[in-house]
């Protein structure tokens, strides 16, 4: 049985043992946008929320509902709102009103 080389390592190396043989492979891409698949992927929807939470609020407080009513928040008006890309932070907003349209303007990236 012939000895085989001493396995390199280095960053760049990922390791597979196959029969005594390393088996470098391609380091992860640097950008998503690098991906074969790119064309696919980039069209692809996420859903995006911004969401403001109400402590304190209960079942009976939702059954209890009626149109028209305002619900308080500890939010301050002044305290930037996460935005979620599904379960992921990914920044920070504040709402604004533009022609009777709800919006969200992003502060800040996580």
């Amino acid at each position: 049985m012939a000895e085989t080389e001493p396995i390199k390592t280095g960053p760049d190396v990922r390791e597979n043992m196959y029969r005594g043989r390393v088996l470098a492979q391609k380091p992860w891409m640097m950008h998503i946008e690098e991906h074969s698949r790119w064309p696919v992927l980039s069209q692809l929807t996420v859903p995006i929320s911004a969401e403001v939470a109400f402590a304190g609020f209960k079942v009976r407080d939702l059954l209890a509902l009626k149109a028209g009513q305002i619900i308080a928040s500890e939010w301050q008006e002044t305290e930037d709102v996460p935005v979620k890309a599904g379960q992921v932070q990914v920044g920070w907003s504040e709402f604004e009103v533009v022609d009777q349209q709800l919006l969200i303007r992003l502060t800040r990236l996580a």
